[in-house]
């Protein structure tokens, strides 16, 4: 390896884009991060702009290539990750036709439904990996079908966050195994299209491109792409993956005794299989991996990181403006509260499905609750339940797992949970695993850079690429005194589900939306006066 050969990974989440440059050595040279926006037209409903995908792509780019200041003719390949489950539905002129649903929208809960009444579910699974709900691409599609007829009509190509951008740098229309196997339309043991649930559903078969390996090269870097960029002309464009699949790569997890446990809008535990073990409940899901021959094994939670931004933007003002004023973090604020407050927060318990449940309980219609307040409990407590609701919840899924035999030894803590050890701390107490933080949180930009340098042969091997660009930054074992404490939390964490689960469909149908606009904002409020005092 020559010492100006370096890779770059591009990973466009839920709600950020991250672009790391890395040398091949294994080093990160340079990385950054940009927001962009998600739309929320009606209650349950989550859009985004392919335009807003590509702009801050763009910009993520420039960014990184000013910071490292490195020639872009050294960048010997890329790769690109992303969200999955939305389709960007271009027409014959390659111009994207509407706003793109996000697999976090829940508008296609009737055509899941309908999926349900009229197919043998259990068939569907075997095929597909995938249990049926609205947040899979099949369902969304029959959404537009039965809503916007016309848009399907002049649909020529439906392409994923990931292939969008790779079509922008390249010019080139491709998916990948990774994201394809996440349609509902796709047969993840044979690894093809499954005409026959096209056919079924009456969706369209042709709309979606040709499918390939997530460490072989599509494209390269066209010269509309380079101006707009910065990057070379000519650089290779490896397929990439979504970005499950790409954390999973990233964070060092190679073998089922280990899983990823990530946290962003939502929390995702997934590991690898080399041979697929279907659960008969169907509570757990199955892709394809980012690696040839092999699969992922994935368990998602809607919401978590969500639940704690939910909790600092509307009751946290004060650690708010004080992370504004000293330019940090509000949760590093709420993080040391939440430190005083001891286990169990004195008897208070969150059910954090505050955007329904989904793997491995899979009811959309579940509800949020905080049980157990006094006067007595501050923010603190309620900030620490919080964390340990999504800990009781990922509890749950490592018991799921075990239940199909897969028997996990370690957590790698990615996202926004590895940044804050107080959670790190809970979920290996509340789960008696041992939890691993990497250096590099945003895995999926490390499975980029690995599947770009495996693209061009930089490394011999994925465990080479892995041993060079996987680092660890620290390791926490479980307190044996704690866990027994959460041991009896979780009983009653488990027991709440179960008694106020016939409530979730009357509690929703009950709901008075929209939401009322308030004529004032208090965090405005508060800059003001700040401002007049000082």
């Amino acid at each position: 390896m020559g010492e100006k050969e370096y890779l770059l990974g591009i990973d466009l989440g839920t709600t950020t884009c991250k672009v790391a440059l890395f040398w091949a050595s294994g080093e990160l040279v340079a990385i950054s991060g940009r927001e962009y926006p998600t739309y929320y037209p009606k209650p349950g409903w989550a859009e985004q702009d392919a335009g807003d995908w590509w702009n801050v792509t763009v910009e993520t780019i420039r960014d990184v290539l000013k910071k490292s200041k490195v020639d872009p003719g050294d960048i010997q390949a890329i790769s690109v990750s992303s969200h999955r489950e939305a389709v960007a539905l271009l027409n014959g002129e390659n111009r994207v036709l509407d706003k793109v649903i996000i697999w976090l929208d829940k508008r296609s809960i009737p055509q899941a439904k309908w999926i349900e009444e009229n197919f043998d579910l259990w068939d569907i699974y075997r095929k597909t990996g995938l249990r049926v709900d609205p947040t899979f691409t099949a369902t969304k599609l029959l959404w537009i079908k039965e809503n916007k007829p016309e848009i399907l009509e002049k649909t020529k190509v439906a392409l994923q966050p990931k292939d969008y951008l790779i079509f922008k740098l390249t010019g080139e229309k491709i998916t990948d195994y990774t994201v394809a196997s996440r349609t509902l339309l796709f047969d993840i043991e044979k690894r093809e299209w499954a005409y026959d649930l096209f056919e079924d559903f009456g969706l369209p078969s042709d709309i979606f491109p040709e499918v390939k390996y997530s460490d072989e090269i599509v494209g390269f870097i066209d010269s509309r792409a380079a101006a707009e960029t910065g990057l070379k002309e000519g650089t290779p464009v490896a397929g990439g993956g979504g970005d499950r699949q790409c954390e999973i790569l990233g964070s060092g997890v190679t073998s089922s005794n280990k899983v990823e446990e990530s946290t962003g809008t939502g929390s995702t535990t997934a590991t690898v299989l080399e041979k697929l073990i279907f659960d008969k409940k169907m509570r757990v899901v199955y892709t394809c991996h980012a690696l040839r021959g092999m699969w992922s094994l994935e368990v998602g939670i809607a919401t978590a990181g969500a639940v704690l931004r939910w909790f600092r933007d509307q009751f946290a003002v004060g650690e708010k403006f004080l992370a504004e004023l000293t330019k940090r973090r509000a949760y590093e604020y709420l993080d040391m509260e939440a430190e005083y407050v001891p286990p169990g927060s004195n008897g208070l318990i969150v059910i954090p499905f505050f955007a329904g449940a989904r793997a491995p309980r899979w009811k959309p219609y579940a509800k949020g609750l905080i049980f157990g307040l006094t006067i007595y409990h501050t923010r603190a407590h309620v900030f620490r339940a919080l964390m340990e609701g999504i800990a009781y919840e990922i509890r749950k899924v490592l018991e799921v797992l075990e239940e199909l035999g897969v028997k996990t030894e370690e957590i790698r803590a990615l996202g926004g949970g590895g940044k804050t050890p107080a959670w790190a701390r809970i979920k290996a107490n509340v789960t008696g695993k041992r939890v691993i933080i990497p250096e590099i949180l945003d895995a999926a930009v490390v499975g980029d850079a690995i599947l770009a340098g495996l693209s061009i042969g930089v490394y011999e091997n994925v465990e080479k690429a892995v041993d060079r660009l996987v680092k660890i930054k620290t390791m926490i074992e479980p307190d044996w005194k704690v866990h027994k404490i959460y041991n009896r939390y979780y009983r009653l964490y488990e027991a709440l589900i179960e008694a106020v689960e016939p409530f979730y469909k009357e509690i929703t149908e009950m709901a008075e939306y929209p939401r009322p606009e308030v004529p004032w904002d208090i965090d405005k409020l508060i800059h003001l006066l700040y401002k007049l005092e000082t």
